[in-house]
């Protein structure tokens, strides 16, 4: 896939789908729910709470959960409650979906690990590789990104930006340290004489804390103008979220993402 309009299409395949709201939805999410339902995707399902959202999933009355009006910490507190959460064994993180380049792009993680390990951030590009295959990207090329592109031991993402690289994580290839330039633009590569399998076309991109990808990706939305979605990964159902103050294209986006990480679950 190339674009939001093919994600849109796939999820309009896929549905319709009951998709539980933590909290009342605000004008903009309930405009894209609204259009969700009209295109066939799927049917909001409203919960006060976010436990009782996270309830209607895990039990199978719904297919996928969505954020409303609940905060961010409420919303991650019911979805990691050990007993009556959406845990999966695995590490949860957080993705966004980029449209850029004439392409879709992944930025990990943008809202859950706060400062993640060197194991952590290895399970973080695990849990992207669904989606992204999902995303038709076959061998997904994961770019570990960070200032430079040399290891320098006082700079210690770049020494786990090495250390990625040679891990063979089965199902992508790995390469960082990478700057942003020379991650995904093929002629600012060859300009720094960076070379390697994912240099100038990286498909999902590594940030080393939430507070690199937080900064990021909202600078790349209000900035750069691209299309954008947010969904989380290990949990045990699909769950998709951005920011409450998203516009009703960016919600719909992430509704679509959602149900497209139904599929085989």
């Amino acid at each position: 896939m190339k674009s939001f309009d093919e994600i849109l299409a796939k999820a309009k395949e896929l549905g319709p789908k009951t998709i539980a709201v933590a909290g009342e939805p605000d004008e903009a999410l309930a405009a894209a729910l609204t259009e969700a339902e009209r295109e066939g995707m799927g049917r909001g399902a409203i919960f006060q709470g976010a436990p009782s959202a996270v309830q209607a999933v895990r039990e199978g009355e719904a297919d996928m959960l969505l954020k409303g009006s609940i905060d961010t910490k409420s919303f991650m507190a019911a979805i990691l409650d050990h007993e009556r959460g959406l845990r999966s064994g695995h590490l949860i993180s957080h993705i966004c979906i980029v449209e850029a380049f004439g392409r879709l792009l992944l930025f990990t993680d943008c809202g859950v690990c706060l400062h993640p390990t060197l194991e952590e951030k290895g399970n973080i590009i695990r849990n992207a590789l669904p989606l992204a295959r999902a995303l038709g990207m076959a061998e997904p090329k994961v770019a570990v990104l960070a200032v430079v592109e040399k290891v320098n031991p006082k700079m210690p993402e770049t020494v786990d930006a090495e250390k990625l690289s040679k891990m063979a994580i089965p199902g992508c290839v790995v390469q960082g340290p990478l700057a942003v330039d020379n991650a995904v633009s093929p002629q600012a590569a060859k300009i720094k004489g960076i070379t390697g399998p994912v240099a100038g076309q990286a498909d999902i991109l590594l940030v080393p804390s939430v507070l690199v990808g937080n900064i990021f990706a909202k600078g790349v939305m209000y900035f750069g103008g691209c299309r954008f979605s947010g969904v989380v990964a290990g949990t045990s159902k699909p769950v998709a979220f951005l920011s409450r103050a998203d516009p009703v294209e960016v919600k719909l986006n992430t509704i679509a993402s959602g149900i497209l990480m139904t599929e085989g679950q």
